[in-house]
């Protein structure tokens, strides 16, 4: 399929990687190099319709562009301030000039609006989006018609997409991706409550907003394809958008059925939040191909878990992307309610305060448990040798080995060795060595007697910790250094 056969025209020369008919970066192709934004947007237009060119691009010249009560901004080069565009609309930076704050103005134009279905279509994206009221989804305040062209005003959002931001600086930590998702997750819920399924979740539609105290707030954007269900449905509302809809990399199985075949409802954007996901932590999809029957025949293969080996994800996040990416809508989360507890969950265990809290409960766990045998220790000792000289009543506590896999549990055994110190100290005249005399003594020491007698002490201290998980085991020999023997 040529660019003539699908309505696109003839391109002008431009930059690699950049569709010249939507000027958006070509992400997703079809199988001749086709931009798939462009294509998708063929599904708006009635039967034997052709896609125009946008003209809104071509139609930009020096000078301000009024919409009722708001101004488009003008740049430097005296050209209007253009946020994005896609084959049938464009997005400016506007002011509203009555409550005088900055604004996302889109407007579809004159050619398309005169496509009752575009125009249509368009009225529903902005109902869907003013409908839902919350943090996470940038809401349509204002629509109107001016001169044959149809707008409306939203909320602008200061940032960049996800997709920019993999792009800059490649996959997410695990923890910022599962906070990101929790908050689309938020979105989607709240959409769910109010019959909106948005059927084009994908990172290019998420903002990442810019926020002085550096707070992480995601925002939904771009409803040009949602779906209202139940009681607000428009009749007929569907019939104007035939064929595929949605970005096929993203999209869920049921939305390559067509329309009637399969039901697309909540856990379709779920899918496309699991796609996300995965795109977030290894800056890739699951599954491409050169055409969208392609990739809906590998969307029923198992999934390439080898993409995700070198992250050593979680196995608990490993079963979250396995169930948001499950063919069958039926073994998905059921609810976007649903799927917000199972990401929070996730989130909640593997955040770096969560596991910084865990971490230390579980050293306050292993101190208390030490600190009572130090005591004990430290009592049976002094009775043992109350008749014995100063010398005798002296024991030196050496740094205590790490055996955990990862180096940076060594603060354990640190930590340990300064609560018994600590503990042992209290004994009334039992003497005990501090922890800097012993401080470069390493763990596992070969000759015990020669570094007691450095230290002038009869007993040493000496044991291992291993941490693994949640769990900490620890192991103590207190030996007597004239003879080498166990206490």
């Amino acid at each position: 399929m040529d660019d003539k056969s699908i309505g696109l025209g003839t391109p002008e020369p431009q930059a690699a990687g950049t569709c010249a008919t939507c000027g958006r970066p070509l992400t997703q192709c079809g199988p001749n190099g086709e931009c798939l934004r462009c294509l998708v947007s063929l599904g708006f237009l009635a039967d034997g319709e052709q896609a125009e060119r946008p003209a809104a691009r071509g139609r930009l010249m020096p000078g301000q562009l009024r919409y009722a009560h708001f101004e488009v901004e003008v740049g430097a080069d005296g050209f209007p301030v253009e946020l994005g565009a896609g084959a049938m609309a464009i997005t400016y930076r506007a002011r509203d000039t009555v409550l005088n704050s900055a604004v996302a103005l889109k407007v579809i134009d004159r050619k398309v609006a005169q496509n009752p279905g575009a125009r249509s279509r368009f009225l529903r994206e902005a109902r869907a989006a003013a409908n839902i009221h919350h943090p996470n989804v940038a809401r349509v305040t204002y629509y109107g018609e001016q001169d044959g062209e149809c707008f409306y005003a939203m909320e602008l959002v200061e940032g960049e997409t996800l997709e920019a931001r993999i792009r800059r600086d490649g996959p997410m930590p695990l923890a910022l991706a599962l906070q990101v998702i929790e908050q689309a997750a938020r979105a989607l819920a709240v959409a769910e409550m109010c019959g909106v399924v948005h059927r084009d979740i994908k990172p290019s539609n998420l903002m990442l907003e810019s926020d002085p105290s550096e707070a992480l707030m995601v925002k939904v954007i771009d409803y040009g394809v949602a779906k209202v269900m139940g009681p607000q449905a428009e009749p007929g509302a569907e019939q104007t958008q035939a064929g595929f809809i949605g970005t096929p990399a993203f999209a869920s199985p049921e939305q390559f059925a067509g329309a009637g075949q399969s039901r697309i409802d909540t856990r379709s954007d779920i899918y496309s939040i699991g796609v996300t996901l995965w795109y977030l932590l290894c800056g890739r999809t699951p599954f491409v191909g050169g055409t969208m029957e392609e990739i809906r025949g590998r969307q029923t293969s198992e999934l390439p878990l080898e993409q995700l080996r070198s992250l050593h994800l979680p196995g608990q996040v490993i079963t979250l992307l396995k169930s948001m990416l499950a063919p069958n809508p039926k073994d998905r989360p059921q609810t976007a309610r649903d799927l917000l507890s199972a990401v929070h969950r996730c989130y909640a265990r593997f955040n770096p305060e969560a596991r910084s809290r865990r971490r230390r409960a579980v050293l306050a766990r292993a101190a208390l448990t030490l600190a009572i045998a130090a005591v004990a220790l430290g009592t049976w000792l002094y009775q043992r040798t109350r008749s014995f000289t100063p010398m005798g009543r002296s024991i030196a506590v050496l740094p205590f080995e790490n055996l955990s896999s990862d180096k940076e549990n060594a603060y354990f055994a640190e930590g340990i060795q300064d609560e018994i110190l600590t503990r042992l100290s209290k004994i009334a005249d039992l003497k005990v060595i501090s922890r800097t005399s012993t401080q470069h003594y390493k763990s596992a020491p070969e000759n015990l007697r020669e570094i007691a007698k450095q230290l002038g002490v009869a007993h040493v201290l000496e044991g291992s910790v291993q941490k693994s998980a949640d769990a900490v085991r620890v192991n103590v020999q207190l030996i007597r250094a004239a003879n080498d023997s166990h206490l």
